[in-house]
């Protein structure tokens, strides 16, 4: 099973996690996401974390359905525990996804698949999986947004960036930032294209592919 390195986070006493970085980042998402998600439809979010992002994007986008997913069982703990304090109708319980095994879930049968900051937890082989099995998931006209820190070509946009790429890889020298190239290129390996690429606070990039 493939696992990445948890988010830090402060846990409630009904089970639900808080992770910092979720509440800053929460506000900036829906508004890029706002241009680039489909109107209607199902939404497939990859490694959903804490589960702060599903509830707050399925309160912000009532008319598409959230299905949030994550591979570790304690952060799929958190996020059902969200689904239940939030009883949003337009929210699914989690499911089990890794990125390195078939999807449960239906050909064709999701407008759009998210993920936030997964790319630079896994190695690069699993981001060329990442795509084809989003591909597999999507309808003709799916798209897949990805948000997080990525080097523009093999420079960083911040020593902040290049430290905390060093330190991804202290841990694990098999994971770390991927360059916003490579991730187009692994992307059209897949049968995507880059449809935008928007600019995110502390130098994150939300990236927008979809179905050539």
């Amino acid at each position: 099973m493939t696992r990445h390195i948890i988010q830090q986070a402060d846990e409630a006493g009904d089970g639900r996690r808080t992770a910092p970085a979720a509440l800053r980042n929460t506000e900036p998402l829906i508004s890029a996401l706002d241009k680039r998600l489909p109107k209607t439809g199902r939404v497939l979010e990859v490694a959903s974390g804490t589960g702060q992002h599903a509830v707050a994007f399925a309160q912000a986008f009532p008319d598409l359905e959230w299905m949030p997913s994550d591979v570790d069982a304690a952060q799929r703990a958190s996020i059902a525990a969200w689904y239940r304090t939030a009883d949003l109708p337009n929210l699914s319980e989690p499911i089990e996804i890794d990125v390195a095994r078939s999807w449960p879930v239906a050909n064709g049968a999701v407008q759009a698949v998210l993920t936030v900051n997964l790319l630079h937890l896994i190695p690069s082989p699993l981001v060329e999986q990442f795509f084809e099995r989003a591909h597999d998931v999507l309808d003709a006209a799916g798209r897949v947004i990805v948000y997080g820190p990525f080097m523009r070509g093999s420079d960083y946009a911040s020593e902040g960036d290049r430290d905390f790429d060093a330190s991804l890889r202290a841990r694990d020298p098999s994971i770390g930032y991927k360059s916003v190239e490579d991730v187009i290129t692994s992307a059209a390996g897949a049968g995507f294209v880059l449809l935008g690429s928007d600019d995110m606070p502390a130098n994150n990039l939300l990236l927008t592919f979809t179905k050539q």
